[in-house]
């Protein structure tokens, strides 16, 4: 796609498109020490696919349907026009609601949603769950307190985050102290904007999230820097 629907993944075509099939192949292994076959799931779902960065490196076969989701209409119209076939794309609000019916979907994953969802997580963690099959999987990157030590701290292991975005993490603990405080979340729409709108941080306790979601699914793994430097969590329903 154009650069314009890259989303800051990439400074070049090449390290975009990459970086979507490295942590669609990461999801893809942590789903099969689970004991799921990708390529035997017949309905998956990216959830804020964006230009379908990790969706076109998903396994797929006939009459397999692969689907992606997006708040941008922009985005999920060159979609329409260049990927579909063979995926499917619908554009969706920013209420907790999914144009699709109960139960149907072997996979639902989403990849830094969560990490940008301050109002309402809890009735979105919802709706994923609802649409989900007995048995089905969802898999959701999120920043957790591990990620934010990186952001601040970071390393050799994984890239490093933008500079505005440990500027604002760091602008926010500054005002807030909130760092040194044992916090099970904290949210802030304060900082850089993208495309003229501000862009919302959630930052959470892997054990306070775990422990929150566990009462609606069976958590399955949670595997740290999986998605750069954040956490994932793979759940079954």
């Amino acid at each position: 796609p154009p650069n314009l629907y890259w989303e800051g993944y990439g400074p070049n075509a090449d390290a975009y498109l990459a970086s979507g099939r490295e942590h669609t192949e990461t999801m893809l292994s942590l789903l099969r020490a689970a004991g799921a076959d990708p390529e035997g799931l017949e309905r998956v779902l990216d959830w804020g696919c964006a230009a379908a960065r990790m969706l076109r490196w998903f396994p797929r076969r006939d009459g397999s349907e692969r689907w992606g989701c997006d708040i941008k209409g922009d985005t999920i119209a060159w979609c329409q026009r260049n990927l579909s076939p063979p995926m499917e794309f619908a554009t969706t609000t920013t209420l907790p609601h999914l144009p699709f019916e109960d139960h149907y979907f072997d996979l639902v994953y989403c990849g830094s949603v969560f990490t940008h969802i301050i109002d309402l997580p809890d009735a979105w963690f919802l709706e994923l769950r609802r649409i989900l099959r007995p048995g089905g999987y969802g898999y959701v990157t999120v920043f957790d307190k591990h990620a934010l030590q990186l952001v601040l701290e970071p390393t050799d292991r994984v890239a490093a985050a933008p500079g505005w975005f440990t500027e604002q993490m760091r602008a926010f603990d500054g005002r807030t102290h909130a760092f040194s405080a044992d916090f099970a979340y904290f949210s802030t729409d304060e900082g850089p904007q993208w495309e003229g709108m501000p862009v919302p941080q959630v930052c959470y306790d892997i054990d306070f999230l775990v422990s929150k979601w566990s009462r609606l699914v069976e958590v399955v793994s949670v595997t740290e820097e999986a998605y750069a430097y954040q956490t994932a969590v793979l759940f079954r329903r």
